[in-house]
């Protein structure tokens, strides 16, 4: 019987399994947006009430308002590069799983995210384990992660 035993360890141990883990390194996560410092007129507002959250995991982005839940979507998806100090955001599409995606072609329904372009760079100026900074030319972003 524990020969049996053994044999069924030894073979559970030793089958294929191939886990998948992206190279995100830390910017993989739930991060929340908690503050926004204007560029132009170095305006800060505390926004963690607002309940913003960006989700990073493999090679999407998803960028949602947890506040308002009256969306008729679930949050719009980025498809992203990170490299060094640069994330660049590409190719938005609409969450909806009622109806459909929908590829996003104004962009003024982005500017929410604090993204103003359809293909989006930021300046990562801090990443850490639990802190994240980002900069485009609008807007510095602070976000913390859960």
């Amino acid at each position: 019987m524990r020969l049996l035993a053994f044999a069924l360890l030894a073979l559970l141990m030793s089958a294929c399994v191939e886990f998948h883990t992206s190279e995100n390194g830390k910017l993989d996560g739930f991060w929340q947006l908690t503050q926004v410092d204007t560029l132009e007129n170095g305006i800060s507002e505390d926004v963690t009430q607002r309940m913003i959250f960006w989700s990073v995991q493999s090679k999407l982005l998803l960028m949602q308002d947890r506040h308002d839940m009256t969306h008729a979507y679930l949050g719009i998806y980025f498809h992203f590069e990170h490299e060094g100090d640069k994330l660049c955001v590409y190719d938005p599409t609409i969450d909806n799983r009622l109806i459909s995606d929908s590829v996003v072609t104004e962009v003024r329904m982005l500017s929410f995210y604090g993204v103003y372009h359809l293909r989006e760079e930021f300046r990562v100026l801090r990443l850490e384990s639990t802190k994240m900074t980002l900069e485009n030319e609008r807007l510095r972003m602070h976000f913390r992660k859960f």
